[in-house]
């Protein structure tokens, strides 16, 4: 059951990640689409840890604890960068011709 859960959770996850780059290919039109799937991660990791580390700092922890939830938001936007860049590279907008990826 616990398989299963985590498979699921994954799934979810992979869907908010395509939406958050489906959302990235209208608010940043003139960037390339890796950058803008990694907007896209960097956003849903920090928007899914906020909880985490507002908790963590209220309840007083150390530095460590918070340390540990900056990795943990670099993870989450880890995961969700393949599924971004599966969204945004199907919308063929017009890159800028002075960035460089």
């Amino acid at each position: 059951m616990l398989v299963m859960f985590g498979i699921i959770a994954l799934g979810i996850y992979a869907i908010a990640a395509m939406l958050s780059g489906f959302l990235a290919n209208f608010v940043f039109r003139h960037s390339t689409p890796v950058r803008r799937a990694a907007y896209s991660a960097a956003a849903l990791g920090i928007l899914l840890t906020i909880p985490a580390v507002v908790a963590v700092i209220d309840a007083g922890n150390g530095v460590v604890s918070v340390i540990s939830l900056l990795v943990g938001t670099a993870i989450f936007a880890a995961l969700a960068f393949p599924f971004a860049l599966v969204v945004t590279r199907r919308g063929q907008v017009n890159a800028d011709p002075g960035t460089f990826d």
